[in-house]
């Protein structure tokens, strides 16, 4: 990771957290039961913070939208990089068992704002 002022002064460096703001990160967690939508590992269980994971990667013209984002741990978030949600099931097929279909249908679904 670069520290330098020069980088981290790029557009969008800021996190995905700061960029859609605390409720509706808060929003997404509760939503994902504070775990990995694709494991199911939680921050006790896997021994480090939860991240939010795009859906469809900004890379492939993903949004910061809530229904594009769901949490996922390190090991999850960093394993599907920009792969499309379908690549990503094939690939995680062996271990996790969650489809595509079943992974959007829960992100459109958000609880009241509290």
């Amino acid at each position: 990771m670069c520290n330098s002022a020069a980088h981290n002064a790029r557009p969008n460096r800021e996190s995905v957290r700061k960029q859609i703001g605390v409720v509706a990160a808060r929003l997404i967690a509760r939503r994902d039961g504070d775990a990995c939508v694709y494991c199911g590992a939680t921050e006790a269980s896997s021994g480090r913070k939860l991240h939010l994971d795009h859906i469809t990667a900004r890379a492939l013209g993903g949004t910061n939208d809530v229904t594009n984002l769901v949490t996922a741990c390190h090991s999850c978030n960093s394993r599907k990089q920009a792969l499309t949600l379908a690549a990503w099931a094939r690939v995680a097929a062996p271990k996790l068992t969650f489809t595509p279909a079943s992974i959007r249908a829960h992100a459109r679904c958000l609880p009241a704002a509290a």
